[in-house]
């Protein structure tokens, strides 16, 4: 059997990305494509058709970093350590101007020997760019690797005493995704994730809130954002936020 073909959606780039439902779904198809693809290519060590599905400005860095065989072969190698045996798609959050993606995903990894990994899931993040001219469409940027939802870090407990805030750090920050948002009678919990941590953070109640024009939408899951206040004084997994921005 030959490698998959791409829709022609997908190479070529499609105008008004994400103005209506069905050009979105048929987006978020390509970017499944794409990936589909590439790890098709990588488990064929094709590292040519592999770099043409990444944008231009990420070709440029790893043809500079695979000048021999044997940067080449494990570069193959990586590709082939992310390649899942299937994955299930969390979240896609699409740019204002529907040029770029962020497509999140759970995956089922392999055995893989050569690494001493045991089959596993691993939550992963792959950014997409939408290129222009020949040769362009849909391409990947990076790809991160999460890590195991099974082993994240949580706080053993949710209790929240703001005399616990450790008010002499007077400059401290938890930038991540947020999990989870939830009003509580007298403050409000947001559930962030950092990397293999979820850490929780307390902010004033719903009320106070809405009454300091806060977005709630801006704190709703899948937002990334950047918490500024201060930790608690026994436990690094809970935070005390005095305000927050976007993460760029």
């Amino acid at each position: 059997m030959g490698m998959m073909q791409l829709s022609l959606l997908c190479v070529i780039p499609v105008v008004f990305a994400v103005v209506n439902g069905v050009a979105a779904e048929d987006n978020e198809k390509c970017l499944t494509q794409v990936f589909d693809a590439y790890n098709e290519l990588a488990r064929a060590g094709d590292v040519d058709k592999m770099l043409a599905l990444r944008t231009s400005e990420m070709q440029n860095e790893i043809r500079s970093q695979i000048k021999s065989k044997d940067d080449r072969d494990y570069f193959v190698q990586i590709g082939r350590a992310q390649s899942p045996e299937s994955y299930e798609v969390q979240h896609v959050a699409w740019t204002n101007s529907g040029k770029g993606a962020e497509l999140y995903l759970l995956l089922q990894l392999p055995v893989m020997k050569e690494i001493e990994r045991p089959r596993v899931r691993a939550e992963a993040m792959i950014t997409f760019k939408e290129e222009e001219g020949g040769g362009g469409g849909w391409k990947m940027d990076n790809i991160l690797l999460l890590g195991d939802p099974d082993k994240i870090k949580r706080p053993k407990d949710l209790s929240y005493n703001e005399e616990d805030a450790d008010t002499a750090v007077t400059s401290a920050e938890v930038a991540g995704r947020i999990v989870k948002l939830e009003f509580k009678p007298n403050h409000t919990l947001i559930m962030v994730r950092v990397m293999d941590e979820e850490i929780a953070v307390f902010l004033p109640s719903k009320e106070v809130l809405e009454n300091a024009g806060v977005n709630f939408d801006d704190l709703s899951p899948w937002k990334m954002r950047i918490f500024t206040g201060y930790p608690h004084k026994t436990d690094n997994l809970k935070f005390f936020a005095t305000g927050d921005s976007p993460m760029e």
